[in-house]
């Protein structure tokens, strides 16, 4: 990749090529009336992500998808939510938003139970809502888009067996109760049985913060020291890069982690990590706002499935996940 091209032109072209790929088509192309391609939307019409752990740089990425799509749309886009991981507090959010009356939500539903109520309730004011990153999937949101979590553990899991050659014990750096980190694990954990030799050890909880994450994985290195690699299974790599660093333990145990921060390039590039599992957040947000947009300039065949009660967008999309080790990890770096 050249010098000259930034993070976010690399995500931004990565996200047209990702919808020029699912947009291919094997038919034979016919002529078709020429399309208008100035932006149609008001410029008065928002669009709101109410997000958790909000000041995490794990969303940096959706912060730029939403606000590109937005810009192609010619529509206003705001991004929103705790700063910590506080779901009480999101909820609230979630209800001040839906109060204005946006044009669309995008929801991260970190504890998905705990925020249906919210969601229900913007769908019943008219304002379409579709979750990314983590599902709520007993709400009524219009659509899910972002990793398919179980999945995402069985690659994981199977990064681990490569990177262990097929032989030893892992411990997991989680949050209980959390439902994409469980469905994560599980998968982990399908991966790992099916193949024998590599075992998880024990599970701690992590927080969702860094700092956490450092002393839960001290103590479980402490407590384990059969371990031979840490995983993080959220964005709280540079805990597990800190903990593999403070207990003298680079080189010796190996590192697995779950997104891409700049902490986690740190270590991916120095050696503390071996590899981490990145998801394509970028286009969690970007193709949300696309399709709250088409909830909201339906075409005359949308809006006769509309009328009829027939779901307009898909129960869910999966943006999977990337192995990057340090040979690929350019391609993250901001300039």
């Amino acid at each position: 990749m050249s010098k000259d091209i930034s993070r976010r032109q690399f995500l931004g072209m990565a996200g047209l090529a990702a919808l020029a790929a699912g947009c291919a088509s094997t038919a034979t192309p016919t002529a078709a009336p020429a399309a208008e391609v100035a932006p149609k939307g008001d410029p008065n019409e928002k669009y709101v992500m109410v997000s958790n752990v909000a000041a995490h740089p794990y969303w940096l990425d959706a912060q730029y998808g939403g606000q590109d799509a937005a810009a192609a749309l010619g529509v206003k886009w705001e991004y929103t939510g705790p700063a910590d991981f506080d779901t009480p507090a999101q909820v609230t959010a979630l209800e001040q938003i839906i109060a204005t009356k946006p044009a669309g939500l995008v929801v991260a539903a970190l504890q998905p139970d705990a925020i249906a109520a919210a969601i229900d309730k913007a769908i019943a004011a008219g304002i379409p809502v579709v979750t990314v990153d983590t599902d709520a999937p007993k709400s009524k949101r219009l659509t899910y888009l972002g990793t398919e979590n179980y999945q995402a553990g069985r690659a994981m899991g199977r990064r681990m067996i490569e990177v262990l050659g097929g032989q030893g014990k892992v411990g997991l750096a989680s949050v209980p109760g959390q439902f994409n980190l469980e469905e994560r694990i599980r998968g982990i954990k399908d991966a790992l049985a099916e193949a024998g030799g590599v075992t998880v050890a024990t599970v701690v909880d992590d927080k969702n913060d860094d700092a956490a994450t450092t002393d839960a994985v001290v103590a479980m290195l402490q407590a384990n020291p059969d371990i031979n690699l840490v995983s993080s299974i959220n964005a709280v790599g540079a805990g597990v890069a800190a903990a593999l660093r403070q207990t003298n333990n680079v080189g010796k145990v190996k590192a697995v982690t779950f997104d891409i921060t700049e902490p986690i390039i740190a270590g991916l590039e120095d050696g503390t990590i071996d590899s981490t599992m990145v998801q394509r957040t970028y286009m969690m947000a970007y193709v949300g706002v696309q399709l709250l947009y088409v909830c909201n300039h339906r075409s005359s065949y949308l809006d006769n499935w509309f009328k009829n009660g027939i779901g307009m967008l898909p129960y869910g999309v999966d943006t999977g996940v990337m192995v990057v080790a340090k040979d690929q990890v350019a391609a993250f770096k901001k300039e």
